[in-house]
């Protein structure tokens, strides 16, 4: 019995909510200012946050390429931690895991080349900075999603693990229609 990609799923949703909220992406940023180095090479920050209205000044196109970017990074973790569940249905905790850290990673990238291309058109950039922007912004994206991943690895493979559990406890109970066949068995008469 395969674990389904909800726990995985919703971890990188609720990573993405917090990173969309300007309390606590700011008080990181006070702490952590080297954070902001990419940001300042004009590749996106973190991982896309997901947030109901705009952030400050940000224009409306800005945050609805966030919102975007967000539900992008979203469904490739979902379709990723589907896919993984579907080709290792018998997968132990640890492919769990890594199942989890790799769709983030790959959901990171997906959602984030989304804003890379805003920015290339709005900030009219040439093909040499455009491509620039793409492999440095594919680049940082991995490691953000690598740093997420963990958590979402470690929420899946928790998943998975509960499912196997589950599994293991209902087939060590034997089931009506196996007690059923098993008294027909014994109460047919012997045909010589």
């Amino acid at each position: 019995m395969p674990s389904g990609p909800w726990a995985g799923t919703v971890t990188v949703a609720v990573i993405s909510v917090l990173f969309g909220t300007a309390a606590l992406t700011g008080t990181a940023l006070t702490y952590l200012p080297a954070l902001l180095v990419p940001s300042a090479l004009g590749l996106p920050f973190g991982v896309p946050p997901l947030r109901l209205t705009p952030l400050g000044e940000t224009t409306t196109g800005s945050w609805a390429v966030d919102l975007i970017a967000a539900l992008v990074m979203i469904a490739v973790v979902w379709m990723r931690l589907v896919s993984s569940s579907r080709l290792h249905p018998t997968g132990g905790v640890a492919r769990a895991f890594w199942a989890g850290l790799g769709a983030t990673v790959i959901g990171v990238v997906a959602g984030n080349l989304v804003r890379i291309v805003y920015l290339s058109f709005v900030l009219h950039e040439g093909p040499g900075a455009y491509l620039a922007s793409l492999v440095g912004g594919a680049l940082v994206s991995a490691a953000w999603g690598a740093v997420v991943g963990v958590a979402v690895g470690v929420a899946h493979a928790i998943a998975r693990q509960v499912t196997v559990r589950r599994a293991s406890r209902y087939r060590s109970e034997p089931d009506v229609v196996t007690v059923g066949a098993a008294m027909r068995e014994t109460q047919q008469p012997q045909r010589l």
